[in-house]
């Protein structure tokens, strides 16, 4: 008999005829041929599982996943955007976080000694005429200008522009990032005394600064402060001292103390409180 042909007639009596005859005292009588029969319809079933083949099973759905793309293009958009806001005139926004006349960038490039500025060539001239553009509305026009106490930290330029008995404080970055204020004349003080007049704070987040500036007597050289957590040298001449300073929250920049040397080589450490002081 062939896999999977069903057995005839001639082949189950065979087939029958192999099965071996328990005796009488295992089975009660009728139950041989009951047995037989059980065992031939097992044959004939497993004949026929054999003869039917197993399916195949289904193939399995393939898994997605879902992927996220960032195209190159927009990745440029991203990062132009973020250099343009750099250039973006006063109040222009800062990579880093923050606002102000000044990007976090270009403060970032400040220096804790100043270099003197030579207002009529390069850097100093670009700066002044800066100043000048803009000071269509204060004080003093068409008085003779002389600019005083120029000088530069990183990137930054200050200045203060005289124009006769008026002074204005400038700060320049860049061709669209800076500002000025009108500050009081030069104060009369005595020969060792260093005055607080005027300053105060912009921008805020990485975009914020500090910035002072005040009077000075004939004997005082050299002025260090510290304030905001820097420590810095002050630009001091004609009467006056002017700095600025970098910081993170513009209501906390005041001038912690100060060290001043005098033209006789002696210094003393004041408080920042006791420049305030008349």
């Amino acid at each position: 008999m062939n896999a999977g042909q069903r057995p005839d007639q001639a082949e189950r009596a065979e087939l029958l005829g192999q099965v071996p005859v328990p005796a009488e005292r295992d089975l009660p009588p009728g139950r041989h041929a009951l047995h037989r029969e059980r065992l031939m319809r097992q044959i004939d079933l497993d004949t026929s599982t054999l003869a039917t083949p197993a399916p195949t099973p289904a193939p399995a759905r393939p898994r997605f996943r879902r992927r996220l793309t960032v195209t190159l293009a927009s990745a440029l958009v991203v990062g132009a955007a973020a250099a343009a806001a750099v250039t973006v005139v006063a109040t222009q926004s800062s990579p880093g976080g923050g606002r102000g006349p000044m990007s976090a960038m270009e403060l970032a490039s400040w220096t804790e000694a100043p270099t003197p500025l030579a207002a009529s060539t390069g850097p100093g001239a670009t700066a002044e005429k800066w100043c000048l553009d803009r000071m269509t509305g204060a004080p003093g026009a068409g008085s003779p200008v002389t600019i005083t106490n120029a000088d530069l930290r990183g990137k930054v330029a200050s200045m203060i522009v005289n124009r006769g008995a008026n002074a204005m404080l400038c700060y320049v970055a860049s061709e669209t990032s800076g500002f000025w204020e009108a500050i009081d004349p030069v104060k009369a003080v005595a020969p060792d005394a260093v005055t607080y007049d005027t300053g105060g704070s912009h921008g805020d987040g990485e975009a914020t600064f500090h910035y002072a500036t005040g009077s000075v007597g004939t004997d005082v050289k050299a002025i260090t402060m510290r304030g905001a957590g820097h420590t810095f040298q002050v630009t001091v001449a004609n009467g006056r001292w002017t700095a600025w300073w970098p910081g993170t929250d513009p209501y906390k920049g005041g001038i912690d103390e100060a060290t001043i040397t005098l033209t006789n080589g002696t210094s003393r450490t004041v408080s920042g409180k006791s420049l305030y002081s008349k």
